[in-house]
């Protein structure tokens, strides 16, 4: 058990992957004999059931191994994670967020490379790891060639749009690039006569009433260039220039401009209401988020006629990037 103990799964949810890892890191305990073991797995946001046939299929494949699934309050699950691990008790399988692993990798045991005992081959290489998962879960889950987490999804932002708003306004198709959605945002937002907005174009430009705000700009700066961290995440390094500018800064300002009244783009504040209740009540006309929204959007408003659109890009950019989550 002793190489599983810190094993770490990056992500929520998805059962292919969690009986994959399980069949990967157990494969080192007695190739399929019985034992008598326990299994703590630890997560967040997922219930039970979402896990029952994964487990029960691991079970009947490795009898004698018992897997226990704890769910843990979002709010606590950080601080009870690092409070058993500090008491000898932590989880064998647990669940993090892929921007997590820099702060915890002291705590977290990799997976082998080499060959186990028994074993005809290593339990899962580097290689495989590169060829089976998107570059961006290498990139997050990986330090130095070894492998730290393994993704059970990967998500990312998407613009969600009115389309009712849209064909009133005679915009016909939601914006690919940049430029086109400042145009999209001049066109659709709406002022009362003592220049107050009563509809956003896009609930852009804020921190506190918009979700996901801090990803939004994260994606600004990406897509202009902006190099986050150094080479080993142990910095930040987005105040950088790049190749003498700032595109770091100008990230920031073009993401800021949404909520400053002098700028032409004005289309967000603070006193608007969160953004997806704002969205949904059809007092904003964009916003962006991740696809598990989706559902969120239907609870609140069955009826509502949106649709979900790529991000869009700098305009003559050789590379389409998006931030994953």
């Amino acid at each position: 058990m002793s190489q599983t103990r810190l094993l770490i799964i990056g992500g929520a949810a998805g059962l292919a992957v969690i009986v994959l890892l399980m069949f990967l890191v157990l494969g080192s305990i007695g190739g399929g004999q019985s034992q008598q073991a326990t299994l703590q797995f630890w997560g967040t946001f997922d219930e039970d059931r979402f896990y029952t046939d994964a487990i029960s299929d691991f079970s009947k494949a490795n009898p004698g191994v018992r897997v226990i699934y704890r769910k843990f309050n979002f709010e606590d699950y950080e601080k009870q994670l690092i409070d058993s691990f500090a008491a000898g008790t932590g989880p064998d399988v647990w669940l993090m967020h892929n921007t997590w692993l820099p702060k915890h990798s002291d705590k977290i045991q990799p997976l082998p490379q080499e060959k186990l005992k028994d074993e005809k081959a290593p339990l899962f290489t580097l290689k495989e790891f590169q060829d089976q998962f998107v570059d961006v879960a290498v990139k997050d889950l990986t330090i130095g060639g070894q492998i730290y987490a393994l993704p059970i999804y990967v998500d990312t932002l998407a613009l969600y749009y009115n389309k009712d708003l849209f064909n009133t306004t005679g915009i016909a198709s939601p914006p690919r690039t940049w430029e086109e959605f400042n145009d999209s945002v001049r066109q659709l937002v709406s002022f009362d006569s003592r220049g107050n907005i009563v509809r956003a174009g896009a609930a852009i430009g804020t921190a506190s009433n918009i979700n996901r705000s801090v990803d939004i700009l994260m994606l600004l700066m990406l897509q202009s260039g902006t190099k986050m961290t150094d080479s080993t995440n142990s910095s930040s390094t987005f105040a950088r220039s790049v190749e003498g500018e700032d595109v770091g800064e100008n990230a920031s300002q073009y993401y800021t401009d949404f909520a400053n009244p002098s700028k032409q783009t004005y289309t967000w504040n603070d006193s608007q209401h969160y953004s997806i209740d704002a969205f949904t009540n059809g007092e904003a006309a964009m916003m962006f988020n991740y696809s598990h929204h989706i559902k969120t959007i239907r609870d609140k408003a069955a009826r509502f006629n949106f649709g979900v659109a790529p991000i869009p890009q700098i305009s003559g950019a050789p590379v389409l990037a998006n931030y994953a989550n």
